[in-house]
């Protein structure tokens, strides 16, 4: 009895030095959380196999599709994971279906936020399909638009990914300051950068023209002579032309003929 009142008033620190860890700030960030809020539409998300996982917008908290619910709908904001065996079937509003094979993660987009219908943030392999026009962002930010499907994305370097049109209809992939047309069967390969490979701004004063060797944008006064297998321009006033790697300024009365490097005639 004796020796139990004696411990009772002991205290015995087992925590070892340095200590807990204490808070940065309070509260803490949103992380994650906030990088995608929540919105009106929603998309049905089905387990084929193990592991899947799904995280509601505006939370922390991350839940697995088990055996007996394999289904379930979530709202625009959503996170999808798939595991390195898992695969994840989802069913996004106008009919667009996407599909994790492996490990992968995406974000279900709200398009009435003018966002992308989904973003594939990081993928193994994963397949899209439209049932209307509509948008896919890629990994590193480029965007994937079409209206039929479907289009295999697999990542084939830690900073190379690779897109194949597998449908019968013509798709584009807007990468940073390029449109690329992917015609049926063709197959593109996009570098993942570190400053991302977003489609840029456009600048209002910007038009465009379509030639043989790419997109070539034009601002200011600048008259299109010909748009064939070279691409003649003249300038009728101040002006500056881009593309095919180029960034040309003008001044009224030049003209300039553009053509890729693999023309006959060697003209560029």
């Amino acid at each position: 009895m004796v020796l139990a009142t004696g411990l009772s008033g002991c205290f015995l620190d087992t925590q070892k030095f340095p200590g807990m860890l204490t808070p940065q700030s309070n509260p803490l960030p949103d992380g994650a959380k906030s990088a995608f809020g929540r919105g009106a539409e929603e998309a049905f998300v089905i387990r084929h196999s193990d592991p899947v996982r799904v995280r509601i917008a505006e939370t922390n908290s991350v839940y697995d599709l088990s055996f007996y619910e394999k289904r379930t709908l979530i709202p625009a904001g959503s996170w999808v994971f798939a595991g390195p065996e898992g695969y994840a079937e989802v069913l996004l509003p106008g009919d667009t279906q996407v599909a994790l094979h492996g490990r992968g993660t995406g974000v279900v987009g709200s398009e009435s936020r003018r966002e992308p219908v989904f973003t594939l943030l990081d993928v193994t392999a994963a397949s899209v399909s439209f049932g209307e026009t509509g948008q896919v962002e890629l990994p590193g930010g480029a965007i994937l638009e079409a209206s039929s499907g479907p289009f295999s994305v697999e990542t084939i370097h830690d900073r190379l990914i690779r897109v194949r049109n597998r449908s019968n209809q013509v798709g584009r992939v807007n990468y940073r300051d390029e449109v690329i047309r992917l015609e049926p069967s063709e197959t593109v390969e996009l570098a993942l950068l570190s400053d991302f490979s977003t489609p840029f701004e456009v600048d209002p004063s910007t038009r465009a023209v379509e030639s043989s060797a790419g997109r070539i944008a034009l601002r200011g006064e600048v008259e299109v002579l010909s748009s064939g297998a070279g691409t003649v321009l003249r300038a009728t006033g101040t002006s500056e032309v881009e593309g095919l790697g180029l960034r040309l300024q003008l001044r009224p009365g030049d003209e300039v003929r553009l053509e890729s490097l693999g023309a006959a005639d060697g003209d560029l």
